[in-house]
């Protein structure tokens, strides 16, 4: 969708965002970043990169909406110090609760998409030990933003979505971990128009990996665009539409179909 649409990735909220104050005058700011834009437009005007007017828009883009958080009082939203000690608590201390309560600061705020990543579901070894690690601080922090976006009167405007990449493998392997498991996994929808307290589906009591027999025995499946269509349903968007990449190659949002099951309408 193009480098206006990339991320602001940040670290453990408990830090600051780095770069946010210049570490000099106002005005020798804006002489550096004056002198930074005169060298970038002698580099476009001298030829040195490809398709020079977009890279020069996309370049005052960035710049401007750099400057523009650098001197907002958005970036506060960040800041979740400014929360009481109960409710940092109440998210556990770990870099993801703090990571979800600080999306429930952006998400007040008017921010239209956050993700907050928990790392470590790859268990190849010693699956049980490390599976139940992780859920511990997935339960704290997960639930944590499900009862604030509520008290905050957010969470019907709000699609919460809880996935991975894949599944696990229904047996344990020789080192006691589980593998790589594309054919069934789970996923928690929560808020906006999302159904509550349902269970959609399960997977089959004697799993194969064999694509013609896959969806033997199982019940209500869902496959992945499936799911996506689901979820630009639920935000007004209309996922038959194409896109059309910056490098020009088209694109359907998804093919799949809207699980009308999981809906409040449904």
């Amino acid at each position: 969708m193009g480098g206006q649409h990339d991320a602001f990735q940040v670290d453990d909220p408990k830090n600051r965002l780095p770069n946010l104050r210049s570490s000099t005058t106002p005005e020798r700011t804006q002489f550096r970043i004056d002198g930074l834009r005169e060298i970038v437009e002698r580099e476009f005007a001298r030829g040195r990169f490809e398709e020079l007017d977009a890279r020069k828009t996309q370049h005052e883009t960035a710049t401007a909406k750099a400057l523009e958080m650098m001197n907002s009082e958005q970036v506060a939203a960040f800041d979740i110090s400014l929360e009481s000690l109960s409710m940092q608590a109440s998210f556990g201390d770990t870099p993801f609760g703090r990571g979800c309560l600080s999306a429930v600061r952006l998400i007040e705020r008017g921010l239209r998409c956050v993700e907050v990543e928990l790392s470590g579901w790859d268990s190849h070894t010693n699956n049980h030990e490390l599976q139940s690690g992780r859920c511990q601080v997935l339960d704290v922090a997960l639930s944590a933003t499900l009862q604030e976006l509520k008290a905050r009167d957010l969470l019907d405007s709000t699609l919460v979505v809880c996935g991975g990449e894949f599944g696990r493998t229904p047996k344990i392997n020789v080192a006691a971990g589980r593998d790589h498991w594309q054919h069934g996994f789970s996923a928690l929808l929560a808020g906006g128009p999302i159904r509550r307290g349902y269970v959609h589906g399960a997977t089959a009591s004697n799993p194969t990996a064999d694509p013609s027999k896959r969806l033997d025995d199982v019940s209500q499946p869902v496959m992945v665009e499936d799911l996506h269509a689901t979820l630009l349903d639920c935000l007004a968007i209309d996922f038959s539409q194409e896109l059309i990449t910056p490098i020009g190659r088209p694109l359907v949002f998804s093919q799949g179909r809207v699980v009308r099951e999981l809906l409040n309408d449904g």
